[in-house]
């Protein structure tokens, strides 16, 4: 049977703070961007008018029966274990969650989910800009190589993630995310990140979302002379916490189409070259992480509502 981790028994990781200004980043800290571009995330204030409400309530509730007596208003939060297209059940975990793109969210989600995720998506769109200015890429390069993820393109996955405690399983396998970047918001402990092949605590910051760099960005940027790391992280088994609630958490990801390529700039950032088709990409990180069925799991050619 797995152990519970207790918390303290890894060293923690304090991600470092940033806040958006405009389409640019201000870190808390002057070496905050180096410093970011290596651990391969950071923590980004919420806007004051952000509301985490929405989905706080479908992460608590999708799991659940829908029932014939509840109130259809109630209703809607609950039943998603019988969506075959958009609910993973991952056996050799805890997690059980939902992966939905922008058409699937708009047919299936409460509408307030759906508001939440767009407002989170364009939140990634701009942290991704902001990177690639301060990196130095020719900005007549940024459409092609991100897929147009940059301006709206791309896939918009939406996730939203429930850990059962009844499970003497791992939270999640240890994993670097596919695409550019993720806005993940949790406010309970669990999470773990890798660096320099010691495991941390990443422990949530409150009132910031945690900004992961993906597999697409790590490549893309490997040659310029900084680097963005993506980051490898877990979660460890997870009981109920002091208010007996199960772990859960909700990310919308930037990634692109399943039908284009990944690419490699060029040490000046003017020049790119494509490397390898992101469905085979996607296809290798699904057999070597989650080890079950869903071997086209994330794999869209292009999402239907972002054009």
């Amino acid at each position: 049977m797995t152990a519970v981790i207790p918390i303290g028994r890894l060293p923690l990781l304090d991600p470092g703070r940033a806040r958006l200004v405009d389409d640019r980043l201000a870190f808390d800290a002057p070496d905050g961007l180096h410093r970011a571009l290596g651990e391969g995330c950071f923590a980004l204030a919420m806007p004051a008018d952000f509301d985490p409400a929405p989905g706080r309530r479908l992460a608590r509730d999708f799991h659940r029966e829908a029932g014939p007596d509840l109130p259809r208003e109630t209703a809607l939060w609950h039943g998603f274990r019988a969506e075959t297209a958009i609910y993973f059940d991952r056996e050799h975990f805890q997690t059980e969650h939902l992966l939905a793109d922008a058409a699937q969210r708009a047919a299936r989600f409460p509408a307030p989910v759906t508001v939440m995720a767009d407002r989170m998506h364009d939140i990634a769109g701009r942290v991704l800009r902001a990177i690639l200015t301060d990196l130095g890429v020719a900005p007549a390069l940024w459409h092609q190589v991100t897929d147009g993820t940059v301006a709206g393109g791309g896939v918009h996955w939406f996730a939203v993630s429930h850990y059962r405690s009844d499970r003497a399983l791992d939270g999640a396998p240890a994993h670097k995310d596919t695409g550019f970047v993720t806005v993940l918001y949790c406010e309970q402990p669990g999470l773990e990140a890798e660096l320099d092949g010691v495991w941390h605590d990443v422990l949530p910051v409150p009132g910031h979302f945690l900004i992961n760099f993906g597999g697409a960005l790590e490549l893309l940027t490997a040659d310029l002379p900084r680097p963005a790391h993506a980051v490898l992280h877990r979660v460890r088994r997870s009981g109920p916490g002091p208010d007996g609630e199960d772990r859960f958490s909700f990310a919308a990801f930037l990634n692109p189409g399943a039908d284009t390529d990944l690419y490699r700039l060029t040490s000046d950032g003017r020049g790119a070259r494509a490397v390898i088709p992101v469905e085979d990409f996607l296809k290798a990180f699904n057999a070597q992480t989650w080890r079950d069925r869903h071997a086209g799991f994330g794999i869209l050619k292009r999402d239907p509502a972002e054009g």
